[in-house]
């Protein structure tokens, strides 16, 4: 039987609980296959629950009446890779921990939403502008793929003769053949459409457009409330437009940033119109019921309110130099310049060839550069000669990170053991931490950027313990968890079965190599 629910203010708790939860194998696969082989205890479960409370099948927390599944904290990771680090293996601890740290981000900007539809942000002329013109350009797209574009064919006739063409008599058309004429063919009828769309578009629309005021001479006169144009019954004004007339710095609203050739204004109008043309269309065509057109606005509309509210309440936080003084000399611990290290590395697959290499380099028989170039298993190493460059604490592995910002420099550590392998560890150089001084430019942003962090997380700790109820489904949190372990446990069992295709692809492979011996 399912709990409830279990809410928390904070999910500290139950995140050192949950990611003790994962399995023992570092084996990734596909968590679309993953999901098709759960029970059917476990689906009935979640179907009863959902008929009773309108709750996801997968849903591990709720803010509110907002939902957060987990198979949409998946995606979340899996579109979201740190550069440099992969992302964590199904079923494994690490995995879970991150999941978690996702729940906890897509909680907070849940309440920011929630925060903000109470507060009418989404009520606001920018925020309504903003989504009209989202919507518009999603409509136009969707219309002119299926009314203006549609299914361009080829005929069989079409794909012959251009054979013929190509000087080819005599020989048979082969289907790569077939395939490259076709996708030519169709490419051509393709750009034709394209030269004849703004006729096509327009047929039967009047269009009005003041091209004096559109001038660049009217820049310092002219207000958000200007008319520029007139498509049939739609007015169009310079607020409507500004933004697509800014040059380089889009951030700068002052007359000197905007474009100053009439002709590239007036192109850049005319596609404002040809958009707002067929998103009209679409409408009248009911592409507003399309299901690409309702998830790709819907999703636009909460990210968008959500960041909208973050950027308001950051500027009205804004601090005074007194209070930023203030904040940086109660916070000046944490902001230093952190100790760098040059790091030289050469991984291994085992302890023992690790012990090996590491006595060979000590005896001058190679050197660390040599070890790297020719035996580590890093894919980079035979370019980087196991240079890794200048690194901070805590931006590897945890027990790498350790060992490495304990050693000695230009002595060959290890060999210590990570998720990639078994590490030789030679730290070149080394950059002391430095105490940095709030006039300094880069110490006054670093300040801002933490009294901003600090002011929003306390007022989403607000929002979660006053304004909106937080609940975290952890039953259903640990029953994901244990699925994927339990997927990936099966397809470990899978592959060391004989005939199974991995054992096929290793026979294979133990083949080939020894042929090449």
């Amino acid at each position: 039987m399912r709990k409830d629910k279990i809410i928390f203010t904070r999910l500290a708790p139950v995140a050192i609980a949950l990611s003790l939860l994962g399995g023992c194998s570092d084996t990734s696969s596909n968590t679309e296959a993953m999901a098709s082989t759960d029970t059917a205890e476990a689906a009935a479960a979640g179907m009863s629950d959902a008929q009773n409370t309108g709750r996801p099948e997968d849903a591990v927390a709720r803010v509110g009446d907002e939902y957060i599944t987990f198979s949409l904290l998946n995606t979340m990771l899996n579109s979201s890779a740190v550069v440099g680090l992969s992302i964590p293996a199904l079923g494994t601890r690490e995995r879970n921990q991150v999941i978690i740290t996702l729940m906890d981000k897509a909680i907070s900007a849940n309440l920011l939403y929630l925060d903000a539809k109470q507060q009418g942000v989404d009520k606001t002329p920018a925020y309504q502008q903003n989504i009209r013109r989202f919507e518009d350009a999603v409509l136009a797209s969707l219309y002119r793929n299926k009314h203006l574009y549609g299914d361009i064919q080829v005929s069989e006739e079409e794909i012959q003769e251009q054979f013929k063409s190509a000087e080819k008599a005599g020989e048979e058309m082969t289907e790569a053949d077939r395939a490259a004429i076709e996708a030519s063919l169709r490419n051509a009828k393709l750009n034709t459409l394209k030269t004849r769309l703004r006729s096509r578009i327009r047929e039967g629309v009047n269009i009005e457009i003041e091209r004096d005021v559109l001038n660049p001479d009217k820049d310092d006169e002219r207000t958000d409330e200007t008319v520029v144009a007139r498509v049939d019954n739609d007015v169009v004004t310079w607020g409507d437009v500004k933004e697509s007339m800014q040059g380089a710095d889009r951030r700068v609203e002052s007359a000197e940033f905007y474009i100053d050739v009439n002709t590239e204004r007036q192109k850049r109008l005319d596609t404002y119109i040809d958009t707002l043309i067929m998103a009209n269309k679409g409408r009248a065509a009911g592409l507003e019921s399309d299901p690409s057109y309702l998830e790709r606005t819907k999703e636009y509309r909460k990210t968008s309110l959500i960041n909208l509210h973050r950027g308001n309440l950051l500027q009205s936080w804004k601090p005074s130099d007194e209070e930023l003084k203030a904040y940086f000399e109660a916070h000046k611990d944490q902001i230093t310049i952190p100790e760098m290290r040059k790091v030289q590395m050469v991984v291994l697959k085992t302890k023992e060839e690790a012990e090996d290499i590491k006595q060979k380099i000590e005896s001058g028989e190679m050197t660390m550069f040599e070890a790297a170039r020719d035996y580590s298993i890093d894919p980079n190493a035979k370019q980087t000669l196991g240079e890794m460059g200048w690194v901070m604490r805590g931006t590897g592995f945890p027990e790498l990170d350790e060992f490495t910002f304990f050693q000695e420099p230009d002595v060959v550590g290890g060999p210590v053991e990570s998720p990639a392998g078994w590490h030789l560890v030679k730290v070149l150089d080394v950059q002391d931490a430095q105490m940095q001084y709030l006039e300094e430019p880069q110490a006054r942003r670093m300040t801002l950027r933490m009294y901003m962090n600090d002011k929003l997380d306390n007022y989403v700790i607000e929002l979660r313990k006053n304004n909106f109820e937080v609940a975290v489904y952890e039953d259903e949190l640990v029953h994901q968890f244990k699925r994927e372990a339990d997927f990936v446990a099966s397809l470990t069992e899978k592959a060391a079965e004989e005939g199974s295709v991995t054992s096929e692809r290793e026979a294979d492979l133990k083949e080939m190599m020894e042929k090449q011996q």
